[in-house]
């Protein structure tokens, strides 16, 4: 049971960490997406 938890907290702790490897690209063409979608709406309308 201990090295279940013990797993486990390692196992979060990768995924935790490398969390803001794929969600900072993910934010970025988001907001990029987002500004092009206003841009482009302003510019035609």
């Amino acid at each position: 049971m201990r090295l279940l938890a013990e797993s486990y907290r390692g196992a979060s702790l990768i995924v935790f960490s490398n969390m803001d490897r794929f969600l900072v690209p993910l934010l970025i063409v988001a907001a990029l997406l987002l500004a092009g979608s206003l841009f482009s709406y302003v510019t035609v309308h």
